[in-house]
């Protein structure tokens, strides 16, 4: 706490790193541990990465009692504020990783991390009325750092996204089954808010998701391609590509982009014929545009109503 010397300091918080999954949690949580690593080391440059792989450890830790709750709310807001001196939400970190320095790319990859890792393991704590606005707001920096060129960090995201909009489904889904049942069942539910805790949870994350979608529609990966060649003994086969990696990238992208169309169909058709547009009239046209925004529909077979389907292939 008192030393001065810069590269003791690194290694120690790099130590520390190593022993904040197993050491006991009040050393964590009852010290001044946390408040440390926010408000001295996160605020240095110097030492932000380092602060901030810490911070990651913590954040990440599960199974703990409901106790903790309240404890890890307030660590997110807390790094919110301290992130917010940094940067904004609103801010595009493209330029910023494709023209910073080392250190600024790693910082961008380690916020993936901190981020995708807090939110999948902490969503419903911070779903709590008291940190509504934090939860959103952590969100749209995840949007912002999944716009980063970077395939690495690009997955880290797209982890977190997937979760969400999994879970954002399941739960409008089995709403709609509540709804489904008879009338004595939803009279007797009397705990049960599945259908006001559906709704409302879906309605809380509307701005982000649409960013979200934005994101997914640009940056959706090349699905297997299937080509019809001779073989050696003059056959016409099948043949598959095998990028295992892509591939892979590409069903992640698709169910998240499949849930997201089933929550707001709207919302998906106008940015994919917002970006169709782009390519026709030449404002954003590039091949690498027209082939994501191509694999993107494709991959959103289905998930329409057939009527709804019908219109939006004749449209585009």
């Amino acid at each position: 706490e008192h030393s001065q010397r810069p590269s003791l300091l690194r290694v120690t918080l790099q130590t520390l790193q190593r022993f904040l999954t197993w050491i006991p949690l009040g050393f964590i949580f009852q010290t001044k541990l946390i408040d440390v690593l926010l408000n001295r080391f996160f605020a240095e440059p110097m030492f932000r990465n380092d602060a901030l792989d810490c911070l990651t450890e913590i954040g990440t830790l599960t199974d703990l009692e409901p106790q903790y709750d309240p404890l890890f709310r307030e660590l997110f807001v807390q790094f919110l504020q301290r992130l917010g001196a940094i940067f904004t939400p609103e801010t595009d970190l493209a330029p910023a990783f494709e023209y910073g320095s080392e250190e600024d790319q790693l910082f961008i990859q380690k916020l993936a991390l901190f981020l995708s890792g807090f939110l999948k393991c902490h969503l419903k704590v911070l779903e709590a009325q008291d940190s509504h606005s934090a939860l959103i707001t952590g969100m749209f920096y995840l949007v912002r750092v999944s716009e980063v060129k970077d395939t690495e960090i690009f997955r880290i995201c797209l982890e977190a996204w997937h979760m969400l909009a999994e879970d954002l489904y399941k739960t409008e889904h089995n709403q709609t089954h509540f709804f489904d049942s008879t009338t004595t069942s939803r009279v007797l539910n009397l705990n049960g808010s599945s259908s006001a805790s559906g709704s409302s949870r879906k309605f809380l994350y509307s701005p982000v998701l649409s960013g979200v979608r934005q994101v997914m529609i640009s940056n959706m990966a090349k699905p297997e391609e299937v080509l019809i060649v001779e073989d050696e003994n003059g056959d016409i086969v099948r043949e598959t590509t095998k990028d295992t990696d892509v591939i892979a990238q590409y069903k992640t992208m698709r169910d998240t982009l499949v849930y997201l169309t089933h929550l707001n169909c709207e919302d998906t058709e106008s940015i994919m014929l917002a970006k169709l547009t782009e390519q026709v009239d030449g404002s954003n046209w590039s091949w690498n545009n027209l082939n994501t925004l191509c694999w993107a529909i494709g991959s959103i077979s289905g998930a329409m109503s057939e009527d709804e389907e019908k219109r939006f292939l004749v449209t585009v």
